[in-house]
């Protein structure tokens, strides 16, 4: 059974053709006696990971104790979409994640994953993110092939224009863009921006931890980016609409700099194509699932002269499993090739 595989900096997520499966990537350090503690896990049936004498809960479990003990540092095995260099027990947790999506491969199964494209504003190549991936997915028995996250994106989003267009998703520790024309990239990037920046950014404007800010991105009936700042400056005052407030903010600086470093590459290169009509826009990723999201991203696209005809902008659905679907879907091209190959 052929399988896609987002390696994202906030979920991995796992597609097969008849299922989608989540695991938050983060992961709590539990002081207290060892031994304690892992009964008490195994009891309640929490996963976690034992390393170096440390007991580390795992997935979404972590991120629940987060919301709930403020004192306790939730922490990520990646940071701005590439491995996380200042946590030294991020692979067995990575590890620990990848085994409870994949699971082992049942005969010669493949597995697709993805990486971001390389970024143009730090200074990090891929190639070792790329490698140690490829090598926890490979000890699972998995045949595996790497593509690049907006390159999926594409694949899920495009197929409907002879997979030409622009393909951007917005991910929690980057973003990624890819120009593609029937089915040929012609240029791809990522910035180091995402929700991560969004959540970091509104915790040091208002006191809250980035931990909790996320979970009012992701969890409150209050949050529209539509919505106008008005009633949040001048109404109550309370502490939620300073958070939204400044929420819709960063959401806008964020799109604002990503159409201005993607028009920035298209007018840099070179070799770029001469498409002949207009090109769609298409958009996934969990950062974009905030309610009134394509109202900003439409509002920051039409305050910039974009160097190329779009016909529209649209957001794919289920957005926040988009990525996983398209590497699925080269996964599932892999295996008919190699079944047509057995044939012959």
């Amino acid at each position: 059974m052929a399988k896609g595989l987002d390696c994202g900096t906030s979920f991995y997520i796992t597609a097969t053709e008849d299922s989608i499966k989540k695991q938050r990537n983060a992961f709590l350090t539990v002081d207290g006696d060892v031994n304690q503690v892992k009964r008490m896990l195994k009891r309640q049936k929490i996963p976690f990971v034992e390393k170096g004498g440390k007991v580390h809960i795992v997935g979404q479990h972590a991120f629940n104790y987060a919301q709930i003990f403020s004192q306790t540092e939730l922490k990520r095995p990646m940071k701005s979409g590439l491995l996380n260099p200042e946590e030294k027990d991020a692979l067995p947790v990575l590890n620990a994640i990848v085994g409870e999506l994949l699971g082992k491969a049942k005969g010669k199964e493949v597995c697709v994953y993805c990486v971001p494209s390389k970024p143009i504003d730090q200074q990090r190549e891929v190639s070792y993110h790329e490698d140690v991936l490829k090598t926890i997915i490979d000890g699972y028995g998995y045949k595996t092939k790497v593509i690049e996250e907006a390159v999926a994106i594409g694949y899920e989003g495009l197929v409907d224009n002879d997979l030409t267009g622009i393909a951007i998703s917005m991910g929690a520790g980057m973003c990624n863009i890819a120009v593609m024309y029937q089915g040929m990239t012609a240029l791809s990037f990522s910035v180091s921006r995402g929700g991560d920046w969004i959540d970091q950014n509104v915790a040091a404007d208002t006191g809250l931890s980035p931990a909790k800010v996320q979970n009012a991105k992701e969890s409150s009936n209050n949050l529209n980016l539509s919505k106008g700042v008005e009633a949040d400056i001048y109404g109550e005052g309370s502490d939620e609409a300073n958070v939204l407030h400044a929420i819709r903010s960063y959401y806008g600086a964020l799109v604002n700099y990503l159409l201005t470093n993607l028009k920035v590459q298209f007018e840099a290169k070179d070799n770029m194509p001469s498409f002949p009509d207009a090109v769609p826009i298409v958009i996934g990723g969990g950062t974009s699932l905030v309610t009134g999201f394509m109202d900003v991203f439409q509002e920051q696209f039409d305050g910039e002269n974009f160097p190329i005809p779009v016909s529209e902008i649209k957001l794919i659905e289920d957005a926040h499993t988009a990525v996983a679907r398209g590497c699925l879907s080269e996964a599932q091209l892999i295996e008919e090739d190699e079944e047509e190959s057995s044939e012959e």
